[in-house]
């Protein structure tokens, strides 16, 4: 599953995302910008697992936005909704995992999230999860590494989120869908960051990689970049 990470602060959430679409085995099929912004209310999503389960539950949280032009109403219709949307027997054979990040008209910056499918010793599937430090999908370096790429409470993700993406991009995987299947890599085509403000959003490009689309994700086909873009061909480097 795709990994990214839902950070608020005190005037905006900012979030972070890879670009690769791939099949279960790691496959890329494609690459396209994961965080989708509604164009009237301050509300950003971005989702994992799989893609037409993505689109349509996107457009699902779109439109009540659309309609009822609040946050805290669109967040409620979409936790009242979800117990439906389970029984219906939507996702049953294409799960995902959503989150959201917003400014409330009533708290400000927020992160929230659902899942389709029942996570080994996680939440509960298809509920709205408040997470109102932020939530993050995937594997996180020693927290002593954290601190030594930038990380802190208060420091933007543009500070780490590079390299907290590269860590996890030479690293094998599971993905939570499908518990049974080989460990892949799974983080590739480019990292970008989106950040929701209360009037409108930002989106900048942090990372492309030269990932393939009917190949899977190799992070050390091409070695590791040094700060000059020089490689080692067996694609050691050193901790930037």
């Amino acid at each position: 599953m795709t990994a990214y990470i839902l950070k608020p602060y005190s005037d905006r959430v900012e979030i972070l995302s890879d670009g690769a679409n791939y099949l279960p085995d790691g496959t890329v099929t494609g690459f396209r910008e994961k965080v989708m912004t509604s164009p009237i209310v301050p509300l950003a999503v971005v989702g994992s697992g799989s893609v037409p389960v993505i689109d349509v539950l996107t457009d699902v949280i779109f439109v009540a936005a659309k309609a009822i032009k609040s946050v805290d109403d669109t967040l409620a219709i979409l936790a009242s909704s979800l117990s439906v949307i389970k029984a219906e027997g939507f996702a049953g054979d294409g799960p995902a995992r959503m989150a959201i990040g917003a400014i409330s008209e009533t708290r400000g910056p927020v992160t929230f999230f659902f899942s389709t499918f029942d996570d080994v010793d996680g939440p509960a599937a298809f509920e709205l999860h408040d997470r109102p430090h932020g939530f993050g999908q995937g594997e996180y370096p020693p927290p002593e590494e954290m601190v030594a790429a930038g990380w802190s409470h208060t420091a933007p993700l543009a500070a780490y989120g590079a390299f907290l993406f590269e860590y996890m991009r030479a690293r094998r995987r599971p993905n939570p869908a499908y518990p049974d299947a080989s460990e892949i890599y799974s983080i590739g085509g480019h990292l970008d960051l989106t950040t929701v403000h209360a009037n409108g959003y930002e989106r900048r490009r942090l990372v492309t990689w030269p990932d393939t689309i009917g190949q899977k994700i190799d992070p050390f086909a091409c070695g590791i970049p040094f700060d000059d873009g020089s490689t080692f061909n067996d694609g050691s480097g050193f901790n930037q």
